[in-house]
């Protein structure tokens, strides 16, 4: 068993605002393990479960929602209690065949929404966020999640840079469309203060070689904005691949 306080364990009032959990109910709180989202920007199952979606009441019944195989995210199934959910992730629960997608909220930065269409769920946008060459003149793709695709330089994925988007098909493990960060996509924020809104972006420029590039958004509530690059995930062309709205 950890030692309070050591590495393995975190403090209510350090926690990462996506926790969304009370501050000073308690001292120590669940710590998301090692995984595909860095522990700021996600949320560790159990306290979606119990916190957010109250599907538990506590830890134990976590953990025997979890031992049992109920949850599955991104069409695995999940056993750790620790477990980092973060940006896009697909949560099924099994026995309600109920599914939720993690999306960029205001307050909380991520949050979970109903997906109401069966068939989107199995769907996954992945944002591309380094681009290498690897032994043997192959090329790999390294998305926002930590997954990696290796490709030839004759496939078409090769053409994609950082920024553009995978549409991956959970189920069948194969991308089933690409959006590129261009003018003319749909662009979501995934962070500042406009996150959680979508735009169609209408230009890209870098300003400073010390700065980042700046991509300017066009919608219908805001008018015309700038964000950073880093900041916008695009999720479609005539309309977005998953459904973001309602968050």
């Amino acid at each position: 068993m950890a030692k309070k306080g050591g590495s393995r364990s975190l403090k209510r009032l350090a926690s990462p605002i996506t926790y969304r959990i009370p501050r000073k109910t308690g001292k120590w709180v669940v710590k998301s393990s090692p995984g595909p989202h860095p522990s700021e920007k996600s949320i560790p199952i159990a306290i979606l479960l119990r916190d957010v979606l109250k599907i538990a009441r506590n830890l134990r019944e976590v953990k025997y929602i979890l031992r049992r195989g109920y949850v599955k995210v991104d069409a695995k199934p999940i056993k750790s209690y620790k477990w980092p959910v973060g940006l896009m992730d697909v949560i099924s629960l099994i026995p309600t065949d109920e599914h939720y997608r993690m999306l960029p909220a205001k307050k909380y930065l991520i949050m979970p929404r109903k997906i109401g269409d069966k068939g989107e769920a199995r769907l996954k946008p992945l944002r591309i966020k380094v681009k290498t060459m690897i032994k043997g003149g192959r090329l790999q793709l390294t998305t926002h999640d930590g997954r990696n695709f290796v490709v030839s330089r004759e496939d078409n994925l090769s053409k994609l840079k950082p920024g553009d988007v995978l549409v991956y098909d959970l189920v069948d493990k194969k991308v089933v469309e690409t959006v590129k960060m261009d003018i003319g996509s749909l662009g979501l924020v995934i962070g500042g203060s406009k996150i959680g809104v979508v735009g169609r972006i209408s230009g890209i420029r870098k300003v400073d070689p010390l700065k980042p590039r700046l991509v300017l958004l066009s919608t219908e509530e805001y008018g015309d904005f700038e964000t950073v690059f880093d900041y916008v995930f695009p999720i479609g062309v005539e309309k977005p691949v998953v459904n973001v709205e309602g968050v």
